[in-house]
Protein backbone atom coordinates (compact mmCIF):
# COMPACT_ATOMS: atom_id res chain seq x y z
CA UNK A 1 0.00 0.00 0.00
CA UNK A 2 1.45 3.05 -0.69
CA UNK A 3 2.09 5.23 2.06
CA UNK A 4 -0.10 8.83 2.21
CA UNK A 5 0.37 12.18 0.93
CA UNK A 6 1.36 14.08 3.88
CA UNK A 7 0.50 18.03 3.12
CA UNK A 8 2.70 20.70 4.38
CA UNK A 9 1.17 23.37 6.57
CA UNK A 10 1.61 26.99 6.14
CA UNK A 11 2.94 29.68 8.33
CA UNK A 12 0.97 29.50 11.14
CA UNK A 13 -0.44 25.91 10.93
CA UNK A 14 -3.25 27.27 8.62
CA UNK A 15 -2.15 25.91 5.50
CA UNK A 16 -2.95 28.05 2.20
CA UNK A 17 -4.99 31.08 3.11
CA UNK A 18 -9.03 31.67 1.64
CA UNK A 19 -8.09 27.96 0.36
CA UNK A 20 -6.87 24.50 0.92
CA UNK A 21 -3.54 23.06 -0.55
CA UNK A 22 -4.64 21.93 -3.68
CA UNK A 23 -8.27 23.08 -4.85
CA UNK A 24 -8.64 27.02 -4.47
CA UNK A 25 -11.68 27.46 -2.20
CA UNK A 26 -13.37 30.85 -2.08
CA UNK A 27 -12.37 33.25 0.47
CA UNK A 28 -13.72 33.05 3.89
CA UNK A 29 -16.65 35.51 3.78
CA UNK A 30 -17.10 38.54 6.22
CA UNK A 31 -19.35 37.54 8.78
CA UNK A 32 -22.02 40.22 9.86
CA UNK A 33 -23.27 40.61 13.06
CA UNK A 34 -26.68 40.59 13.98
CA UNK A 35 -29.15 43.51 15.16
CA UNK A 36 -27.36 43.94 18.49
CA UNK A 37 -29.41 44.70 21.93
CA UNK A 38 -29.49 48.26 23.41
CA UNK A 39 -25.60 48.71 24.55
CA UNK A 40 -25.78 49.10 28.46
CA UNK A 41 -23.88 51.89 29.81
CA UNK A 42 -20.73 51.59 29.70
CA UNK A 43 -17.88 53.01 31.84
CA UNK A 44 -15.89 55.94 30.88
CA UNK A 45 -12.28 54.56 29.95
CA UNK A 46 -9.57 56.94 31.37
CA UNK A 47 -9.51 60.00 28.75
CA UNK A 48 -5.64 60.02 26.95
CA UNK A 49 -6.20 63.44 25.26
CA UNK A 50 -8.20 66.49 24.26
CA UNK A 51 -9.56 65.03 21.36
CA UNK A 52 -12.63 63.40 22.58
CA UNK A 53 -13.71 59.77 21.18
CA UNK A 54 -16.65 61.32 19.64
CA UNK A 55 -14.31 63.74 17.51
CA UNK A 56 -12.40 60.80 16.32
CA UNK A 57 -15.46 59.44 14.92
CA UNK A 58 -16.39 62.45 13.19
CA UNK A 59 -13.24 63.29 11.78
CA UNK A 60 -13.25 59.37 9.99
CA UNK A 61 -16.19 60.03 8.42
CA UNK A 62 -14.17 63.46 6.98
CA UNK A 63 -11.54 61.66 5.54
CA UNK A 64 -10.53 62.59 1.70
CA UNK A 65 -13.22 64.89 0.87
CA UNK A 66 -12.76 66.02 -3.09
CA UNK A 67 -12.89 70.15 -3.27
CA UNK A 68 -13.90 71.65 -6.26
CA UNK A 69 -10.38 72.75 -6.58
CA UNK A 70 -9.83 68.71 -7.32
CA UNK A 71 -7.68 69.00 -4.44
CA UNK A 72 -8.40 66.72 -1.00
CA UNK A 73 -9.47 68.36 2.42
CA UNK A 74 -9.59 66.28 5.38
CA UNK A 75 -11.34 68.87 7.02
CA UNK A 76 -14.63 69.65 4.29
CA UNK A 77 -17.76 69.11 5.98
CA UNK A 78 -20.04 68.31 2.37
CA UNK A 79 -19.66 64.55 2.22
CA UNK A 80 -22.96 62.58 3.61
CA UNK A 81 -23.23 59.42 2.73
CA UNK A 82 -26.77 59.13 1.24
CA UNK A 83 -27.73 56.28 2.66
CA UNK A 84 -30.22 58.24 5.26
CA UNK A 85 -27.91 58.07 8.48
CA UNK A 86 -26.95 60.91 11.12
CA UNK A 87 -22.94 60.40 12.26
CA UNK A 88 -23.64 62.46 14.64
CA UNK A 89 -26.09 60.38 16.67
CA UNK A 90 -25.56 58.93 20.32
CA UNK A 91 -25.83 55.63 19.34
CA UNK A 92 -24.34 54.76 15.50
CA UNK A 93 -25.09 51.26 14.79
CA UNK A 94 -25.07 51.38 11.02
CA UNK A 95 -25.64 47.33 10.47
CA UNK A 96 -29.48 48.41 11.85
CA UNK A 97 -30.34 50.46 8.82
CA UNK A 98 -27.99 50.34 6.43
CA UNK A 99 -29.00 47.68 4.02
CA UNK A 100 -25.82 45.56 3.84
CA UNK A 101 -26.73 42.93 0.64
CA UNK A 102 -25.02 39.39 1.57
CA UNK A 103 -21.95 38.81 -0.22
CA UNK A 104 -23.35 35.52 -1.72
CA UNK A 105 -25.46 37.19 -3.38
CA UNK A 106 -22.16 38.54 -5.79
CA UNK A 107 -24.58 38.54 -9.33
CA UNK A 108 -26.09 41.68 -7.55
CA UNK A 109 -22.72 43.94 -7.88
CA UNK A 110 -21.51 42.24 -10.95
CA UNK A 111 -18.11 40.44 -11.39
CA UNK A 112 -16.41 43.36 -8.99
CA UNK A 113 -16.92 41.12 -6.01
CA UNK A 114 -15.34 38.12 -7.89
CA UNK A 115 -11.94 40.22 -9.21
CA UNK A 116 -11.74 41.46 -5.87
CA UNK A 117 -11.69 38.01 -3.66
CA UNK A 118 -9.64 36.53 -6.93
CA UNK A 119 -6.97 39.33 -6.75
CA UNK A 120 -6.71 38.69 -2.76
CA UNK A 121 -6.50 34.96 -3.06
CA UNK A 122 -3.48 35.75 -5.18
CA UNK A 123 -1.95 38.07 -3.03
CA UNK A 124 -1.79 36.40 -0.37
CA UNK A 125 0.22 33.27 -2.48
CA UNK A 126 2.32 35.77 -4.48
CA UNK A 127 2.58 38.94 -1.82
CA UNK A 128 5.97 39.38 -4.13
CA UNK A 129 3.58 39.95 -7.05
CA UNK A 130 1.97 43.15 -5.26
CA UNK A 131 2.25 45.71 -7.85
CA UNK A 132 1.50 43.84 -11.09
CA UNK A 133 -1.75 42.46 -9.28
CA UNK A 134 -3.02 45.53 -7.91
CA UNK A 135 -2.43 46.89 -11.08
CA UNK A 136 -4.72 44.60 -12.82
CA UNK A 137 -7.45 44.79 -10.05
CA UNK A 138 -7.66 48.60 -10.67
CA UNK A 139 -8.08 48.36 -14.16
CA UNK A 140 -10.86 45.59 -14.01
CA UNK A 141 -12.56 47.79 -10.79
CA UNK A 142 -12.77 50.78 -13.14
CA UNK A 143 -13.98 49.04 -15.58
CA UNK A 144 -17.07 47.19 -13.94
CA UNK A 145 -18.07 49.22 -10.71
CA UNK A 146 -21.23 51.51 -11.49
CA UNK A 147 -23.33 51.30 -8.04
CA UNK A 148 -22.86 52.85 -5.27
CA UNK A 149 -23.56 49.55 -3.48
CA UNK A 150 -21.23 47.59 -5.28
CA UNK A 151 -18.09 49.92 -3.95
CA UNK A 152 -19.62 49.92 -0.17
CA UNK A 153 -19.38 45.56 -0.64
CA UNK A 154 -15.86 45.90 -1.79
CA UNK A 155 -15.31 48.07 1.68
CA UNK A 156 -16.80 45.94 3.61
CA UNK A 157 -14.66 42.52 2.32
CA UNK A 158 -11.27 44.17 2.83
CA UNK A 159 -12.18 44.99 6.25
CA UNK A 160 -13.57 42.00 7.04
CA UNK A 161 -10.41 40.11 6.13
CA UNK A 162 -8.21 42.52 7.70
CA UNK A 163 -10.12 41.94 10.99
CA UNK A 164 -10.62 38.52 10.73
CA UNK A 165 -7.34 37.53 8.74
CA UNK A 166 -4.12 37.66 10.61
CA UNK A 167 -2.36 37.38 7.42
CA UNK A 168 -3.78 39.54 5.64
CA UNK A 169 -3.70 42.78 7.74
CA UNK A 170 -0.26 44.03 6.10
CA UNK A 171 -1.45 42.91 2.30
CA UNK A 172 -4.86 44.39 3.11
CA UNK A 173 -3.42 48.09 3.96
CA UNK A 174 -1.10 48.52 0.98
CA UNK A 175 -4.39 47.14 -1.21
CA UNK A 176 -6.61 50.07 0.43
CA UNK A 177 -3.81 52.63 0.03
CA UNK A 178 -3.42 51.24 -3.31
CA UNK A 179 -6.60 51.30 -4.43
CA UNK A 180 -7.41 54.76 -2.89
CA UNK A 181 -5.27 56.23 -4.97
CA UNK A 182 -5.88 54.41 -8.75
CA UNK A 183 -9.44 53.91 -8.14
CA UNK A 184 -10.95 56.93 -9.96
CA UNK A 185 -14.67 56.99 -9.75
CA UNK A 186 -16.70 58.82 -7.56
CA UNK A 187 -20.31 57.43 -7.13
CA UNK A 188 -22.88 59.58 -5.25
CA UNK A 189 -20.31 61.56 -3.90
CA UNK A 190 -17.89 58.81 -2.30
CA UNK A 191 -15.05 57.14 -2.98
CA UNK A 192 -13.84 53.92 -1.79
CA UNK A 193 -11.14 55.38 0.75
CA UNK A 194 -14.46 57.14 2.11
CA UNK A 195 -16.41 54.22 2.53
CA UNK A 196 -14.03 52.22 4.19
CA UNK A 197 -13.28 55.11 6.45
CA UNK A 198 -17.26 55.25 7.02
CA UNK A 199 -16.86 51.71 7.77
CA UNK A 200 -13.63 51.57 10.67
CA UNK A 201 -15.85 54.62 12.20
CA UNK A 202 -18.85 52.26 12.63
CA UNK A 203 -16.10 49.59 14.06
CA UNK A 204 -14.95 52.56 16.37
CA UNK A 205 -17.67 53.54 17.38
CA UNK A 206 -18.75 50.04 18.68
CA UNK A 207 -15.48 49.35 20.96
CA UNK A 208 -16.96 49.69 24.57
CA UNK A 209 -19.76 46.89 23.26
CA UNK A 210 -16.75 44.74 21.55
CA UNK A 211 -14.90 44.62 24.39
CA UNK A 212 -17.65 42.95 26.37
CA UNK A 213 -19.14 40.75 24.11
CA UNK A 214 -16.55 39.73 21.16
CA UNK A 215 -12.65 41.39 22.07
CA UNK A 216 -11.20 38.62 19.62
CA UNK A 217 -12.72 41.03 16.77
CA UNK A 218 -11.85 44.51 18.78
CA UNK A 219 -8.07 42.93 18.75
CA UNK A 220 -7.95 42.54 14.44
CA UNK A 221 -9.53 45.96 14.33
CA UNK A 222 -6.93 47.37 16.26
CA UNK A 223 -3.61 46.16 14.85
CA UNK A 224 -5.60 46.87 10.98
CA UNK A 225 -6.26 49.81 11.88
CA UNK A 226 -2.44 50.31 12.79
CA UNK A 227 -1.35 48.69 9.54
CA UNK A 228 -3.80 51.07 7.79
CA UNK A 229 -2.12 54.04 9.69
CA UNK A 230 1.32 53.03 8.51
CA UNK A 231 -0.05 52.86 4.89
CA UNK A 232 -2.37 54.90 3.68
CA UNK A 233 -1.84 58.12 3.09
CA UNK A 234 -4.06 61.18 1.91
CA UNK A 235 -2.95 64.54 -0.16
CA UNK A 236 -3.97 68.17 1.07
CA UNK A 237 -2.86 70.52 -1.00
CA UNK A 238 0.33 69.81 -2.10
CA UNK A 239 1.38 67.74 1.38
CA UNK A 240 1.01 64.06 1.43
CA UNK A 241 0.75 62.95 4.81
CA UNK A 242 -0.89 60.08 7.02
CA UNK A 243 -4.21 60.11 7.89
CA UNK A 244 -3.69 61.36 11.75
CA UNK A 245 -7.42 60.55 12.98
CA UNK A 246 -6.08 57.06 12.37
CA UNK A 247 -3.37 57.43 14.85
CA UNK A 248 -5.79 58.93 17.37
CA UNK A 249 -8.24 56.04 17.15
CA UNK A 250 -5.13 53.45 17.46
CA UNK A 251 -4.53 55.52 21.16
CA UNK A 252 -8.38 55.09 22.37
CA UNK A 253 -8.44 51.66 21.27
CA UNK A 254 -5.24 50.83 23.20
CA UNK A 255 -6.81 52.49 25.96
CA UNK A 256 -10.40 50.51 25.34
CA UNK A 257 -8.35 47.48 25.66
CA UNK A 258 -6.40 48.68 28.49
CA UNK A 259 -9.84 48.90 30.50
CA UNK A 260 -10.22 44.79 30.58
CA UNK A 261 -6.12 43.71 30.97
CA UNK A 262 -6.57 39.89 30.33
CA UNK A 263 -3.13 38.32 28.59
CA UNK A 264 -4.40 38.56 25.11
CA UNK A 265 -5.83 42.11 25.38
CA UNK A 266 -1.82 43.43 26.90
CA UNK A 267 -0.29 41.12 23.99
CA UNK A 268 -2.31 42.96 21.67
CA UNK A 269 -1.54 46.28 23.17
CA UNK A 270 2.37 45.28 22.89
CA UNK A 271 1.61 44.35 19.15
CA UNK A 272 0.31 47.66 18.18
CA UNK A 273 2.39 49.89 19.84
CA UNK A 274 5.54 47.68 18.26
CA UNK A 275 3.94 47.98 15.13
CA UNK A 276 2.98 51.88 14.84
CA UNK A 277 4.82 53.12 18.18
CA UNK A 278 7.43 55.09 16.26
CA UNK A 279 5.20 56.20 13.56
CA UNK A 280 2.50 57.72 16.05
CA UNK A 281 5.70 59.59 18.41
CA UNK A 282 7.16 60.71 15.02
CA UNK A 283 3.94 61.86 13.74
CA UNK A 284 3.25 63.82 16.95
CA UNK A 285 6.30 65.26 17.49
CA UNK A 286 6.02 66.93 13.73
CA UNK A 287 3.04 68.56 14.70
CA UNK A 288 2.58 72.36 14.43
CA UNK A 289 2.75 73.89 17.70
CA UNK A 290 4.26 71.14 19.77
CA UNK A 291 7.45 72.41 19.31
CA UNK A 292 8.42 68.51 19.46
CA UNK A 293 6.76 66.81 22.44
CA UNK A 294 5.04 64.12 22.74
CA UNK A 295 1.63 65.10 25.56
CA UNK A 296 -0.45 62.68 23.96
CA UNK A 297 2.13 59.51 23.37
CA UNK A 298 3.32 60.67 27.14
CA UNK A 299 -0.46 60.08 28.69
CA UNK A 300 -1.12 56.82 27.17
CA UNK A 301 2.28 55.25 28.33
CA UNK A 302 1.72 56.56 31.59
CA UNK A 303 -1.63 54.82 31.56
CA UNK A 304 0.37 52.07 30.37
CA UNK A 305 2.78 52.16 33.61
CA UNK A 306 0.43 52.63 35.88
CA UNK A 307 -1.55 49.47 34.74
CA UNK A 308 1.56 47.31 34.98
CA UNK A 309 1.65 47.79 38.19
CA UNK A 310 -1.97 46.26 38.68
CA UNK A 311 -2.21 43.64 40.80
CA UNK A 312 -4.98 41.60 38.89
CA UNK A 313 -2.57 41.32 36.02
CA UNK A 314 -1.34 37.64 35.30
CA UNK A 315 2.03 37.02 36.04
CA UNK A 316 4.70 38.72 33.17
CA UNK A 317 2.09 40.44 31.37
CA UNK A 318 3.34 43.40 33.57
CA UNK A 319 7.14 42.73 32.43
CA UNK A 320 5.36 42.91 28.78
CA UNK A 321 4.11 46.58 29.68
CA UNK A 322 7.45 47.89 31.03
CA UNK A 323 9.73 45.83 28.09
CA UNK A 324 7.08 48.45 25.91
CA UNK A 325 7.80 51.18 28.25
CA UNK A 326 11.77 50.69 28.00
CA UNK A 327 11.54 49.85 24.19
CA UNK A 328 10.44 53.45 23.62
CA UNK A 329 13.00 55.38 26.09
CA UNK A 330 15.67 53.27 23.61
CA UNK A 331 14.27 54.85 20.23
CA UNK A 332 12.01 52.16 19.49
CA UNK A 333 15.28 49.92 18.99
CA UNK A 334 16.00 52.15 15.58
CA UNK A 335 20.02 52.18 15.28
CA UNK A 336 21.92 55.70 16.44
CA UNK A 337 23.03 57.74 13.82
CA UNK A 338 25.43 56.50 11.03
CA UNK A 339 28.95 57.82 10.60
CA UNK A 340 27.74 60.21 7.46
CA UNK A 341 25.12 61.94 10.31
CA UNK A 342 27.65 62.09 12.79
CA UNK A 343 30.82 63.51 10.57
CA UNK A 344 28.17 66.06 9.33
CA UNK A 345 27.36 67.17 12.79
CA UNK A 346 31.00 68.24 13.32
CA UNK A 347 31.89 71.80 13.60
CA UNK A 348 34.78 73.42 10.68
CA UNK A 349 35.34 71.95 6.37
CA UNK A 350 36.10 68.36 6.52
CA UNK A 351 39.69 67.53 5.10
CA UNK A 352 39.12 65.04 2.61
CA UNK A 353 43.01 64.52 1.50
CA UNK A 354 44.40 61.60 0.95
CA UNK A 355 46.78 60.12 3.89
CA UNK A 356 49.75 58.51 3.22
CA UNK A 357 52.13 56.61 6.09
CA UNK A 358 55.68 55.31 5.87
CA UNK A 359 56.93 52.10 6.70
CA UNK A 360 57.23 52.43 10.22
CA UNK A 361 53.56 54.05 10.74
CA UNK A 362 54.46 57.62 10.73
CA UNK A 363 52.19 60.13 8.91
CA UNK A 364 53.92 61.29 5.81
CA UNK A 365 53.04 64.65 4.16
CA UNK A 366 52.15 65.51 0.66
CA UNK A 367 55.81 66.65 -0.30
CA UNK A 368 57.45 63.79 1.80
CA UNK A 369 55.27 61.26 -0.17
CA UNK A 370 56.40 62.70 -3.55
CA UNK A 371 59.99 63.15 -2.76
CA UNK A 372 59.69 59.21 -2.25
CA UNK A 373 58.22 59.14 -5.07
CA UNK A 374 60.56 60.33 -7.61
CA UNK A 375 63.88 58.36 -5.38
CA UNK A 376 61.34 55.23 -6.03
CA UNK A 377 61.04 54.24 -2.10
CA UNK A 378 57.18 54.64 -2.59
CA UNK A 379 56.86 51.08 -4.88
CA UNK A 380 54.11 48.35 -4.14
CA UNK A 381 57.21 45.84 -3.09
CA UNK A 382 58.10 48.15 0.26
CA UNK A 383 54.31 49.41 1.05
CA UNK A 384 52.04 46.84 -0.50
CA UNK A 385 53.53 43.92 1.79
CA UNK A 386 55.02 44.10 5.25
CA UNK A 387 58.63 42.83 4.88
CA UNK A 388 60.00 40.14 7.52
CA UNK A 389 63.96 41.43 8.15
CA UNK A 390 66.30 39.51 10.50
CA UNK A 391 67.91 43.53 10.80
CA UNK A 392 71.76 41.91 9.74
CA UNK A 393 71.33 42.80 5.65
CA UNK A 394 69.60 46.36 5.89
CA UNK A 395 71.12 48.38 2.97
CA UNK A 396 69.94 51.43 3.50
CA UNK A 397 69.44 54.70 1.32
CA UNK A 398 73.00 55.24 0.18
CA UNK A 399 74.83 58.02 1.11
CA UNK A 400 73.49 60.03 -2.30
CA UNK A 401 70.02 59.37 -1.36
CA UNK A 402 70.47 60.61 2.44
CA UNK A 403 72.40 64.11 1.37
CA UNK A 404 69.35 64.44 -1.10
CA UNK A 405 67.21 63.71 2.14
CA UNK A 406 68.79 65.92 4.34
CA UNK A 407 68.80 68.72 1.98
CA UNK A 408 65.01 68.01 1.67
CA UNK A 409 64.21 67.88 4.75
CA UNK A 410 66.66 71.41 5.39
CA UNK A 411 64.26 72.96 2.95
CA UNK A 412 61.08 71.99 4.73
CA UNK A 413 61.86 74.21 7.95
Amino acid sequence: MDDPIKSGRGRGGRGAPFGGPTTKKELRRPMFAASPPPPAEPEDPPAVSETSADDVAERLNQINIQSDDGNFNVNASEFVPKFGLSVAADAFFPYQEEEIIPIQEEEKHGPAVSILYEAMYQLTLEPGRFDSIARQLTQDLNLVIKEYSTMETLAEVILENGINEPNFRYTGARLCDYLSLHLTMIIEGATLRQILMQKCNREFKLRDKLIAENSTRLRGFTIFIAELFQQLEIQVGAVVQRVQVLGNAILELIITLGTHPDKENIKCIVQTLKCCGSVLEEEERSKPGNNGTTPIIDKTFKFLVELSSNPELEPGLGDMLLHLVNLRSANWGHSPPSTAQVLSDLPGPLDLEPVFYAPDGQVLTMEEYDFLQEYGLNDEDNFGEVQWSTGEDNPGMGDEMEAAYDEFLRGQS
